[in-house]
């Protein structure tokens, strides 16, 4: 016998996300991989002024996490992102978006789950090449977690927030309380602010995330109220926990060891503890990614489920199964992922890329947010505010980013633009 209990999309997915647990599910959406090495990978490149780029990222993060907070509080839905370019510029934009969305997450999701594997491989002592043996298992285990229901995705998520948050406030602590730490404040010269600003552009992967949490406000209890303060209180959350690992491990490492820019922490809990600590980090990463890939899944699938209800994905992958849980859309996106992971493993793509285009086009969705922020904003210093930010940003996109990738991007957009101008023109009512 089906479990489906829902035909007609576009289905309304369950509000049962309060405060905690919205913000445990930012907290392990943000926090990934990139917080195991980013502060070695900062600190070689800086030195001392390596927490002064933290600081600035952080700060820069601001506006930028307003705009969302604002758009997500005035345009409450799955589709995230796409929602908001659709009320602002129409469904067939909002369709080249989610196009862009599906490629970036079926690129970043699984290398999060290949760099899981790789710890997951180390924790049970793999061969190094079988890191796409654990994706699979991470991905499978993910998936499962979310066909289990909402109550049970986020009951496991706020466990895993707060298991997560302190194991990574303790590292910190450990880098700063230990005999061989020294930590040198950044010079506030102008070779000091210059060395913190190149910085950011190392760091700023440790920020994103916050765009994959916005395609859950459809399932917030109450999200324009909630979803600014989820943003807020996420926001300090991280910010606290990456100052407090960044401390602790520019204290104790040597910025001119090789050692500190490819497993800084594994090198802490080396020089802090013992040789032998250094395992530990292999739990720790397990458990980082493992988090930050349910969150994400989760995201991913409210995407779909999103884009199915309004037409361009077939409409069964909108029918909510046992308990107003979109499983069918789970189980698309996995088989995705999965897809991906093995291309990965025969050699056809590398984690590396595939993190660094969608990395990319993350990034120019934040600005593509700040030109609807500047559409929509009611009084002149928003407008101008929004302006200001989506400027600032597609300068660096224009003058940093690699043009191939950004080709990517685009090509995705017009394919999904594509989509949606053809189904316009067969009469779907989903696109008029």
């Amino acid at each position: 016998m089906s479990d489906q209990v829902s035909i007609a999309p576009p289905a309304r997915l369950s509000r049962h996300l309060g405060l905690g647990p919205a913000v445990a599910l930012a907290i392990t959406t943000v926090v990934g991989g990139g917080v195991l090495a980013l502060p070695g990978a900062a600190l070689r490149a800086a030195g001392n002024s390596a927490f002064l780029g933290w600081v600035l990222a952080a700060l820069i993060t601001v506006p930028l996490l307003a705009v969302f907070a604002s758009l997500g509080a005035r345009y409450p839905s799955a589709g995230g992102i796409a929602g908001f370019v659709r009320a602002t510029f129409g469904r067939v934009s909002a369709a080249g978006v989610e196009v862009v969305l599906i490629g970036t997450f079926g690129l970043g999701m699984p290398a999060i789950a290949l760099s899981g594997g790789a710890y997951l491989a180390a924790v049970f002592g793999w061969a190094a090449n079988s890191a796409w043996i654990g994706a699979i298992v991470l991905l499978l285990l993910g998936a499962g977690v979310l066909l289990g229901g909402g109550a049970l995705s986020s009951r496991v998520q706020t466990v895993l927030a707060m298991v997560l948050t302190l194991a990574l406030a303790i590292v910190g602590v450990i880098g700063l309380s230990s005999p061989a730490a020294e930590f040198t404040p950044p010079q506030l010269s102008a070779e000091g602010w210059s060395a913190g600003f190149a910085v950011v552009g190392i760091v700023f992967f440790g920020f994103t995330g916050w765009e994959i949490v916005a395609f859950t406000i459809g399932e917030y209890r109450d999200p324009r109220r909630d979803f600014p303060r989820v943003v807020g209180l996420s926001f300090v959350v991280v910010v606290g926990v990456y100052l407090l690992l960044a401390a602790g491990v520019q204290a104790v490492l040597d910025p001119a060891s090789p050692r500190t820019g490819t497993a800084p922490i594994a090198e802490l809990f080396r020089i802090a503890l013992s040789p032998g600590a250094a395992s530990l980090v292999a739990v720790l990463g397990v458990l980082v990614l493992a988090a930050n890939l349910v969150g994400a899944m989760w995201g991913a699938s409210r995407l779909v489920f999103s884009s199915a209800g309004e037409g361009l994905l077939p409409r069964r992958l909108s029918v909510l199964s046992g308990g107003a849980t979109p499983r069918r859309a789970v189980v698309a996106t996995t088989g995705l992922f999965l897809l991906v992971v093995g291309i990965s493993a025969a050699g056809l793509l590398s984690p590396t890329t595939m993190f660094h285009v969608a990395g990319q086009n993350f990034f120019l969705l934040y600005v593509l947010s700040a030109v609807v922020f500047a559409r929509v904003a009611r009084t002149r210093t928003a407008r101008i505010s929004g302006m200001l930010i989506a400027a600032g940003l597609g300068a660096v996109a224009v003058i940093g980013f690699d043009p191939v990738a950004t080709a990517y991007a685009v090509a995705l957009f017009a394919l999904g633009c594509g989509a949606a101008l053809h189904r316009k023109r067969r009469g779907s009512d989903r696109f008029t």
